[in-house]
């Protein structure tokens, strides 16, 4: 018996154990009799091998890739990165090679271009050396707790599969309701199927794949090519895990990123959905299969069939949009969708109907008329309370032109309102909303500026019906949660070093929604667990947190009051409530040049007790320009003091005129157009 025939015998027993072992509800034991440790020191089987597709990669998204490799937990002998380049035609090979001789757990190959990701792909399963493999784009990366984290979830399951926390770049809510909790075992969760999103981005037990010959379909283009390979998946795995309370995989996303081949104008995408849509009543066939089955069914006909026809279908060409309408009335017959509409949201109900119909014209009015309602939120406090920040806010939704999303009322349900001619065309079940707006929720989340990873905070909320007296209706909601920078990330401590950036999510009739927090306050201070923890008003309105920085609170609070203490030393009060006591070595810029010369960092003791915050610094007598709350949206760069021998004066706001190398640029309110903020954010990305 080979070392990987071993592998694959001892994974089937440890995983049936496993399995029993979830679907009696015990805890799943880590694997016995062979332990993931012990398979992976077996000959040349690895614990993990990431797989890479290359092809004409751009160098700079590359090296972020290798760099996020380079900075994994997982030792370096544990795991392979094994690069497939697909034939480039530029000098992508030479720049693999050059990776790979520099790093001795790094392997390439090099096939004949085949067109598509699919080919390196599978020739990187059958090459690999892996107990799982990983598929990665060219131009992702991963966290650095990733290979580490899940193997060991996936050993401790006996998952075939772990799909792990993903993250889209500049998304905050992408997926968060998919990565709500880790589960040992996904594959019986009823509310979405445990593959979503069906990506490759995920770890899959090698020997499962092998042992069941699941592979990426080849042949050049393949529209939605890891749907495929995941519905076989999908059909075979016994246990599927999903790893929540780690981050995984950052899909990388930039303006020049993206794919161009999912052109619903293009004959291909629909014979590729047709394909998908038969593929997955094929591989899911069966009563056993039939939840995983109406899932992914459902997702397949919701946003990619009903959910063409946003306010962008009436700004097609005549031609395209006469081709599409029919191409979606033949999927939505052929494959029986209408049983589904159960699943859609309200919206989507009165299209899907509209489209059965024959309804064209219609449906086109639809688009233009029921848009997505907005969503608005404004903090009604940000308060620091023993350590935790306290945030409250209201929510409004707004519909087309900025008006307050608005339902009207029939007995006791809640209807959409639409045009009359729709609503004589529409069943009016298709329009109730009464279940949807009582279903409702909001929660407020903490997105990483660095990262990219956010976090959902245990939020309470309350939706509120406003009734008019035309008999229309429109709602708002509350939404409150404390912020625990030492267990917010699933009770592990929030990363420090970056803003944290407060945004508020809403799930309203099976949409989600997400909007940065609006907050115009005074930035405050909490001294706990022997770190300073600023929150504040950012350069773009929105509400933000910095933890564990000692020197942000001197840049984001306004210094209202300075005297010289009996020591001689100048204090700075600085405005605002704040929380906790103690204190801490902090910097202040100072110049004492009137023509604008360079600040020197003087040394400063940040002192918080009582609802009150104060810098002390010794600073010679005169005047003098401190770099203190100019990070404030509406403070002058520097603020000019002057200093007696007994007491020390400090310029008004309004009279502050300090002198600077250039003109001075606008004064930004928290209402500043965005076009400020952007400059002040290429000068200083913490703002």
């Amino acid at each position: 018996m080979t070392g990987e025939d071993a592998v694959a015998t001892h994974g089937r027993e440890d995983r049936d154990a496993a399995v029993t072992a979830v679907r009696t509800g015990t805890a799943c034991p880590r694997r016995q009799p062979v332990s993931p440790t012990a398979a992976s020191r077996l000959p040349g089987v690895l614990k993990v091998s990431v797989i890479i597709p290359t092809y004409a990669s751009p160098a700079d998204r590359l090296e972020g890739l290798v760099a996020s490799l380079d900075r994994q937990t997982m030792p370096t002998e544990d795991f392979e990165v094994l690069f497939v380049d697909d034939g480039s035609p530029d000098d992508t090979w030479q720049r693999l090679e050059a990776i790979r001789s520099s790093r001795p757990n790094v392997r390439t190959e090099r096939i004949e271009n085949s067109g598509w990701p699919s080919r390196p792909r599978n020739i990187g399963i059958e090459r690999s050396r892996g107990e799982y493999v990983l598929f990665m784009d060219h131009d992702d990366q991963l966290y650095p707790e990733a290979l580490e984290a899940g193997y060991a979830f996936a050993s401790a399951n006996g998952a075939d599969a772990v799909n792990a926390r993903e993250v889209r770049t500049q998304k905050p809510s992408w997926a968060l309701n998919v990565f709500d909790r880790d589960m040992a075992q996904a594959i019986e969760r009823r509310e979405r199927h445990p593959l979503s999103p069906m990506n490759p981005h995920k770890l899959y037990r090698r020997a499962f794949l092998l042992e069941h010959e699941i592979r990426f379909p080849e042949g050049g283009r393949v529209l939605w090519e890891d749907q495929f390979f995941n519905l076989q998946v999908a059909r075979h795995a016994r246990v599927i895990s999903l790893l929540s309370s780690v981050p995984f995989y950052h899909w990388v996303v930039t303006p020049e990123s993206g794919s161009t081949g999912f052109l619903r104008k293009d004959p291909a995408y629909w014979r590729f959905l047709r394909e998908i849509c038969q593929a997955t009543n094929d591989q899911l066939a069966g009563d056993e299969l039939a939840h995983q089955r109406e899932q992914l069914m459902l997702h397949q006909y919701s946003t990619r069939v009903i959910g063409t026809f946003t306010s962008k279908f009436n700004r097609r060409r005549p031609a395209e949009r006469d081709f599409i309408f029919t191409e979606s009335r033949k999927l939505q017959a052929e494959f029986d969708m209408r049983r589904l509409d159960e699943g859609l949201s309200s919206s989507r109900k009165v299209r899907a109907h509209l489209l059965a119909t024959g309804e064209q014209a219609l449906l086109e009015k639809v688009c233009s008329e029921d848009t997505a309602p907005a969503l608005r939120a404004s903090a009604q406090s940000l308060r620091w309370e023993a350590g935790a920040l306290t945030i409250r806010a209201r929510v409004d939704w707004h519909g087309k032109g900025g008006t307050k999303h608005t339902m009207v009322r029939d007995g006791d349900r809640l209807l959409k309102l639409l045009p009359d001619e729709i609503n004589e065309a529409v069943p009016v079940e298709a329009r109730d909303v009464t279940d949807e707006v009582a279903t409702t929720e909001l929660k407020l989340l903490v997105h990483s500026r660095r990262s990219q990873v956010a976090w959902a905070l245990d939020s309470t909320h309350a939706i509120a019906l406003d009734d008019g007296p035309d008999g229309t209706v429109t709602m708002s909601g509350t939404v409150e949660a404390a912020l625990e920078p030492a267990t917010a990330a699933m009770g592990r401590p929030l990363e420090t070093g970056t803003v944290w950036d407060v945004g508020v999510q809403s799930d309203l009739g099976r949409t989600t929604a997400y909007r940065p927090l609006d907050a115009d306050v005074t930035a405050s201070l909490s001294f706990a667990r022997g770190v300073l923890d600023l929150a504040f008003s950012n350069a773009k309105g929105g509400a933000s947190v910095i933890l564990d920085d000692r020197y942000e609170a001197v840049r984001r609070l306004t210094p209202v009051d300075v005297a010289v203490d009996g020591a001689g030393k100048l204090v700075v009060w600085l405005e605002g409530e704040h929380d906790g006591q103690g204190t801490v070595t902090t910097r202040v810029g100072v110049r004492t040049d009137a023509a604008g010369g360079r600040h020197t960092d003087v040394p400063a003791t940040l002192v918080v007790g009582d609802g009150r915050a104060k810098l002390v610094m010794q600073l010679g007598k005169g005047e003098a320009w401190l770099r203190i709350g100019d990070r404030v949206p509406g403070n002058p760069r520097d603020r000019r003091v002057t200093v007696h021998r007994r007491k020390a004066e400090i310029a008004p706001r309004a009279e502050d005129t300090s002198p600077a190398p250039a003109p001075p640029a606008p004064a930004l309110s928290r209402d500043a157009p965005g076009r400020w903020s952007r400059a002040l954010r290429r000068l200083d990305p913490r703002r």
